[in-house]
């Protein structure tokens, strides 16, 4: 794929992220509703303070800030455009994880593990606009 295809695609992806930025909240809410813990149990296992945790934390809030960053630093990417695909690229990994730890013996989705998703994701974005 040449260089000024991809920029196309990219340029046309933006777009319909611009279009969507303004019900992502709304977007991640539901979420985090619809994939939310159905057996009680699954809460006594994963505690809010946990490695686990602050893993979800970090990783989140790394991909929004590296996918800002090398969007609008080394593709000249406008950063109010690069904003929106490092968070979606960031909610749709720890989304993947959580289906992934879904399928594994013993594993569930866990809500918490979105909830803290969300919020290195939030601190991402505040970091940006420092």
């Amino acid at each position: 794929m040449s260089c000024l295809s991809f920029r196309m695609v990219y340029f046309n992806l933006v777009d319909l992220f611009m279009n969507i930025r303004s019900i992502l909240p709304y977007f991640c809410l539901l979420v985090s509703l619809a994939l939310a813990e159905i057996d009680s149990t699954a809460a006594s296992h994963d505690p809010w303070f946990a490695y686990d945790k602050v893993l979800h934390f970090g990783v989140s809030c790394s991909i929004v800030l590296s996918t800002q960053y090398v969007l609008a630093e080394k593709m000249n990417v406008n950063e109010n455009e690069a904003v929106p695909v490092g968070v979606i690229c960031s909610l749709g990994n720890g989304i993947i994880k959580e289906i992934w730890d879904s399928r594994q013996p013993g594993g569930f989705i866990s809500r918490r593990d979105l909830i803290v998703d969300i919020a290195g994701i939030l601190v991402g974005i505040w970091i940006i606009s420092l």
